[in-house]
């Protein structure tokens, strides 16, 4: 049985990157904890898991993005319980209903960091859970607000890539031929062109306009579930993926009950157009995530001609679209 569902041993086993890493008691706790836990049961690629291969969970991410910290800062504990943490405010589906509901999952983490059982267990080890809530808000090794690369988004890139068959080189040669300048992300041109390819790739996967579409028709259903229930939207951050279908599929709202029923047994009939129509969502793509690793003190995209013409593909990304069944 994989170390991952029990965590019966300090020793885990990461598939994606071929690696075991060894979890230090603390850690150990933490994802054995039901916030943790949770996380086992929410799509990583939000709504359109519903229709395509791609049903990998948040909880395999946090476990990657966690392994990757592990290996390039293994004596940080701080960076360590971060990465651990950094997910565990995501509503169901991810992304797919958060800014339709009005919430934001960072907050949510934050919230969940600094009060409840795992912020016992952090006071518990001698960690003060504000100090894991700073460094989610700054630059680190995790993530930042530049276009260069952090080990949250290159989990995301190869393993979404990976699972999608997109890969040019597998996650466990890539990820082991990586250092870290400082926060970020450095690769050598030929490593720098694989983490590129993915970088783009992935954009090609989840702006596809029916994965977009699958996550604004499960918005709305949510939106007209929460309309008709006094209460309910207070109920969705805490919620699993299969509990909020529950609700949708038992709604007593008509509306929302027949978009989970197309999303879950007729996607087909989900009709994606370039122009308005009557009672059609308008998504717009605007927000894309233009990173990238170095390559010795440059950008990927200043250092090599093949990084910058793939990674000008992005630009092309930019859309509009008009959703409806």
């Amino acid at each position: 049985m994989s170390i991952q569902h029990t965590f019966s041993t300090g020793t885990i086993w990461e598939p994606l990157y071929q690696w075991h890493m060894q979890a230090h008691p603390i850690e150990v706790e933490l994802f054995r904890s039901q916030p943790v836990r949770r996380l086992k049961f929410l799509h990583h690629f939000g709504a359109s898991a519903l229709f395509s291969p791609m049903t990998h969970s948040r909880f395999e991410h946090t476990v990657g993005v966690w392994s990757l910290m592990a290996h390039f800062c293994p004596d940080d504990p701080h960076l360590r319980i971060a990465a651990l943490l950094h997910d565990i405010g995501h509503l169901p589906f991810s992304h797919a209903v958060e800014r339709t509901l009005g919430f934001d999952h960072h907050q949510q983490t934050e919230q969940l960091i600094r009060r409840g059982v795992v912020a016992d267990i952090l006071i518990k080890h001698g960690i003060s859970p504000p100090s894991i809530v700073d460094i989610l808000n700054q630059d680190s090794p995790l993530t930042n607000k530049t276009t260069l690369l952090g080990l949250d988004h290159l989990d995301s890139f190869l393993r979404d890539t990976y699972y999608a068959g997109l890969q040019v080189r597998s996650p466990s040669e890539i990820v082991k031929g990586l250092r870290l300048r400082g926060h970020y992300v450095e690769a050598d041109e030929d490593t720098a062109a694989a983490l590129v390819h993915a970088v783009v790739e992935d954009h090609r996967l989840f702006l596809n306009p029916q994965f977009l579409a699958m996550d604004a028709l499960l918005a709305k259903a949510a939106a007209h579930h929460c309309e008709s229930n006094p209460g309910m939207k207070e109920r969705i951050p805490s919620l699993m993926d299969h509990e909020l279908i529950q609700e949708l599929l038992q709604s007593n709202n008509t509306t929302s009950r027949e978009i989970i029923h197309v999303l879950m047994y007729e996607p087909q009939r989900i009709q994606i157009t370039g122009e308005p129509v009557p009672g059609s969502i308008e998504v717009k793509i605007r927000k894309l995530y233009k990173k990238q690793p170095l390559i010795g003190d440059k950008l990927a995209s200043e250092a090599s001609f093949q990084s910058a013409v793939k990674l000008a593909e992005l630009d092309s990304m930019t859309a509009t679209y008009f959703f409806t069944i």
